[in-house]
C-alpha cells in the first residue's frame, strides 16, 4: 500500500474542490500553534478557528464545518466539547446547560466533573482549560476518535492524526508501514495495536482517560473504573438493573428526538439484537423518526428484509436504500478512496463495497442524522460468541491480545515488535489493579477494540457522509450491564429481556438474524489461531 503524501492529496483536491469538505470531515484540531492559513489545503475554507487566552498560553481550536464546538466559562475556566451529547439522568439535551452542569461539578472537585460526565451519551471530545493547563476526555466508547502529542513543542489534540501530520511534515515509523503492508492486515477490521496512531509522536486517548497538557508535556490518567465492578447475585437484582436499563435508553431515544429539530433523524434498523433494543427502547416516540436500511451486498439483503417486516409488525413505513453496483457518481471513487485512507491515517484500504455505499450515501443522504446501535456489544460477552469459547483465560498477557487482535502467520519480527508495543501499553493502562475491577476481556473489548477499531470507522468513514449518533455510548449504562452475570451476557440476557420489556411485538415476531459472518467455521478457525498464536510469547509480562 503506497503512502499518500500531503502534496499528492494536495494536487488532486486542488483541481476537484467539490471533494474537499470530505477530507478530514468533522474533524476537529486543538492546539497552542495558530494554523496560519487555513484558505488552503488541508482546510480550504471549511474550518472555523476559535482561540481562548489562558495563563500564558493561547489555544486554537479548529472545527470543520460539519461539526459543532461548543463553550462555556466559569470561574476562569473554559469548558468545551466538540460533537454533541446528551444527558438521559437529568434529561438535558443542548450543550451550553450540559457544559455549565459540568462547570458546577467541577467546583466539588475533579471526582465529581468525571462522574458528571460519565452521565453523557454521544459522539464527542470534551474538556476544559485552567491556568494554562488543558484537560480533555473522549466518549464513553470512543466512537469520537481522538489523537494526543506535542510535537516541536506545541500540544495537538485532533481527530485526524494525518491532519497533524500533514501541518507538521512527521512520517509514519518503519513497524508501521510493516505492519499495515502485513498480506494478513485487512483482516478483522484495520486499527492498531496498544494506543498506537500511524504516527510515533501521537497517541491514542482511549475511553477512561484523560489527557493532561501541562504547559510540556501530556500525561493520560485513568478516572473509570474506580472500584470494582460486582455482579447482581439475585434475580430480584437482574430485573431491577433490566428495568433501569431501558429506562436510560428510552431516555435517550426521547431526547434524540427532540435534539435535531427540524432534520430528518433516522434509525438504521437490522434484525440484530443491538437495532432490535434500540427500536423497542424507541416505543412511545415512533412518530419521531424514520426507519431506514440498505443492500450493498448480498449478506445485507437478509438483515434488511427482516428489519422491514419487523417495522411492518409495528405499523412503520421502512426505507430501503440498494446501493447500486454501477453509477455514474462512482467516476471519481479513486480520488474518494485516498480521502477515505487519509481519513483514517493510511493504515489500509477500504473495499470496494463500502467505499460505494459511503460515497452514494454522500450524495444521496438517507437522513441527517443516523441513530447507529453500536457499543451494545461491549457488555453482551460477545468476544466469547467470536471464538465459540466458554472461558477465557483469569489471567492475560500481550502476545494473548496480539494473537485476539490480527493474525501474522510466520512473522516473527512483526510478532516482537507487537508484542513489545502491547506490553508497554498494558504497562500505561493496566499496572495499577485495573484487571481486578474489570475482568480483562471487557478491557480488550471496550477500551481496545471498540475505540481503536470502531472508533477509527465511526470518525474516519461513516460520519463522512452525515451524523451519527451511538445512543449506547454512555458510561453508566454500559457499567450497569457488567453488574450482569457472565453467563446472563453471554446468552443476550439483556437484549433479549429489553425488547421484551419495552415494546414485546418485536420479540413476539421471533425475529433475529444472526451475524452472517460469524459462522461456527469461522469461530473455530479463529479460536484455534488465537490458541496457537497467544502461546508465542516474545515479551516478559
Amino acid at each position: 500500500m503506497a503512502y499518500i503524501t500531503a502534496a499528492e492529496m494536495k494536487k488532486e483536491l486542488d483541481a476537484k474542490a467539490e471533494y474537499r469538505d470530505r477530507l478530514y470531515c468533522r474533524g476537529f484540531l486543538i492546539s497552542d500553534q495558530r494554523q496560519e492559513n487555513l484558505s488552503e489545503y488541508p482546510f480550504y475554507g471549511n474550518w472555523n478557528e476559535y482561540s481562548y487566552s489562558s495563563g500564558s498560553k493561547v489555544f486554537y481550536f479548529y472545527t470543520h464545518k460539519y461539526v459543532e464546538l461548543f463553550t462555556h466559562e466559569a470561574d476562569g475556566i473554559l469548558f468545551f466539547l466538540v460533537g454533541h451529547a446528551y444527558n438521559p439522568f437529568t434529561m438535558k439535551y443542548l450543550e451550553k446547560d450540559i457544559l455549565a452542569d459540568l462547570a458546577s461539578a467541577l467546583r466539588k472537585g475533579e471526582e465529581s466533573f468525571w462522574e458528571a460526565e460519565s452521565e453523557l451519551t454521544g459522539v464527542f471530545c470534551l474538556g476544559f482549560i485552567r491556568s494554562g493547563e488543558l484537560t480533555a476526555s473522549t466518549d464513553a466508547s470512543g466512537m469520537q476518535l481522538v489523537y494526543h502529542g506535542v510535537i516541536d513543542g506545541h500540544v495537538y489534540l485532533t481527530s485526524h492524526s494525518k491532519l497533524v501530520a500533514d501541518y507538521c511534515g512527521i512520517e509514519q515509523t518503519d513497524y508501521i508501514q510493516r505492519l499495515v503492508s502485513n498480506r494478513f492486515w485487512h483482516y478483522w477490521g484495520m486499527w492498531l495495536p496498544g494506543d498506537l496512531s500511524p504516527y510515533a509522536e501521537l497517541s491514542r486517548l482511549q475511553p477512561n482517560c484523560k489527557a493532561v497538557y501541562d504547559g510540556a508535556r501530556i500525561e493520560v490518567i485513568r478516572y473509570f473504573p474506580s472500584k470494582t465492578i460486582k455482579e447482581t447475585t439475585t434475580e430480584e437484582e437482574y430485573r431491577a438493573t433490566i428495568d433501569e436499563l431501558g429506562r436510560i435508553m428510552s431516555n435517550n431515544m426521547a431526547l434524540i428526538a427532540k435534539k435535531w429539530p427540524g432534520k430528518k433523524v433516522s434509525i438504521s434498523v437490522t434484525g440484530g439484537r443491538d437495532s432490535m433494543t434500540t427500536l423497542a427502547c424507541t416505543n412511545g416516540n415512533y412518530d419521531k423518526y424514520s426507519y431506514f436500511s440498505y443492500i450493498s451486498n448480498d449478506d445485507e439483503a437478509v438483515d434488511a428484509y427482516a428489519a422491514k417486516d419487523i417495522l411492518k409488525s409495528l405499523g412503520l413505513e421502512h426505507e430501503l436504500y440498494r446501493i447500486p453496483d454501477e453509477w455514474d457518481g462512482y467516476k471519481d471513487i479513486d480520488l474518494f478512496e485516498k480521502i477515505m485512507e487519509c481519513n483514517a491515517g493510511c493504515i489500509g484500504k477500504n473495499n470496494r463495497n463500502d467505499l460505494k455505499k459511503r460515497m452514494y450515501f454522500c450524495a444521496n443522504p438517507p437522513c441527517d442524522v443516523e441513530v447507529k446501535s453500536w457499543v451494545n456489544e461491549i457488555g453482551r460477552g460477545r468476544c466469547y460468541d467470536r471464538f465459540n469459547k466458554k472461558f477465557f483465560p483469569p489471567k492475560t498477557h500481550p502476545s494473548y491480545w496480539r494473537a485476539l487482535h490480527k493474525v501474522y502467520f510466520y512473522q516473527f519480527r512483526l510478532m516482537k515488535e507487537t508484542d513489545q508495543v502491547f506490553k508497554e501499553y498494558f504497562d500505561k493502562y493496566y499496572s495499577h489493579g485495573e484487571f481486578e475491577k474489570l475482568f480483562w476481556v471487557v478491557y480488550y473489548h471496550w477500551e481496545f477494540s471498540w475505540a481503536g477499531g470502531e472508533g477509527v470507522f465511526l470518525t474516519a468513514e461513516h460520519r463522512v457522509s452525515y451524523e451519527i449518533t451511538v445512543p449506547f455510548s454512555n458510561r453508566k449504562y454500559l457499567e450497569l450491564m457488567l453488574t450482569v452475570p457472565l453467563e446472563k451476557r453471554k446468552k443476550d440476557a439483556i437484549p433479549q429481556d429489553l425488547i421484551a420489556g419495552n415494546n414485546k411485538k418485536i420479540s413476539d415476531t421471533q425475529i433475529w438474524v444472526r451475524d452472517v459472518s460469524h459462522t461456527n467455521f469461522r469461530a473455530w478457525i479463529e479460536r484455534i489461531h488465537l490458541e496457537i498464536f497467544s502461546r508465542l510469547r516474545f515479551v516478559k509480562y
